[in-house]
């Protein structure tokens, strides 16, 4: 409300979880796509699904299972794509904690809740014009829930 913020989703599909921790992981994702957003900028974040393709079904995810890509992506000050890797480790900050709040554990927090699930995160960024974070998550519970 205070930003003006419109988000925008699809109908999401059903993930079987720990509920708390899909909480967490969306109210990571949105409040940091509010936190960066551009301050002349109404924040415009959007929440689609798509079926991962057949390479992002790699090796490292778990065969004979189906799987959902789910993309959050907005139009805030995205991040230099150099920095990647860097933004899911804990305690890293690519910004002042004078110009944006936050303790540098809010992406390492949805990368482990992600994974627990048995899925990956990533990260697309755009320096000035916005971030896309690419979730791909198995839609039934996995060996390490």
């Amino acid at each position: 409300h205070e930003k003006e913020a419109t988000i925008s989703y699809e109908r999401m599909p059903t993930v079987e979880g720990y509920p708390i921790l899909m909480h967490q992981l969306f109210y990571n994702l949105i409040n940091n796509s509010l936190k960066f957003s551009k301050p002349e900028v109404k924040p415009l974040i959007q929440i689609t699904v798509e079926t991962p393709s057949n390479a992002e079904l790699s090796s490292y995810l778990l065969p004979q299972t189906d799987y959902s890509k789910i993309l959050i992506s907005d139009n805030g000050i995205g991040f230099d794509q150099s920095y990647r890797d860097n933004i899911f480790k804990t305690f890293t900050r690519l910004h002042p904690k004078d110009r944006y709040e936050g303790t540098g554990l809010g992406l390492s927090l949805c990368k482990k809740i992600v994974e627990r699930h048995g899925g990956i995160i990533d990260a697309k960024g755009t320096e000035d014009v916005g971030s896309v974070f690419k979730i791909i998550i198995p839609l039934r519970a996995g060996s390490q829930i």
